[in-house]
């Protein structure tokens, strides 16, 4: 039996809550990373010395992963949240093709 058009725009409410978790730690322990590269370059410039600041090297350089995936997570809720506009307004067999096109472009950019 095939899943009924409420159920799909559950499942999709439930993926994009579940993103939006996601998101946010993500953006938690960005912010805590950089707070913590800020904090080394502090120590370095009140103590005199510089080999403190190459923590903050390392923690700039570890935020590139975190900032990466917020933006895939972000790319990924708005292809997401065009699912229920496409189900309400095509017609069934249009919306279909859309949702295996979407779902298609969702799971080859996660690879």
């Amino acid at each position: 039996m095939a899943p009924s058009i409420e159920d799909t725009l559950a499942r999709i409410d439930d993926v994009l809550r579940q993103n939006r978790k996601i998101e946010w730690t993500y953006i938690v322990l960005t912010v805590a990373l950089f707070a913590c590269g800020i904090a080394c370059i502090i120590c370095a410039l009140v103590t005199g010395k510089y080999a403190w600041s190459t923590p903050s090297t390392v923690t700039t350089g570890l935020l590139y992963w975190p900032l990466k995936e917020i933006k895939g997570i972000r790319k990924n809720n708005i292809a997401l949240a065009t699912a229920p506009m496409l189900i309400a307004t095509l017609p069934p067999s249009e919306a279909a093709k859309e949702l295996q096109t979407l779902l298609h472009t969702l799971y080859e950019e996660g690879k």
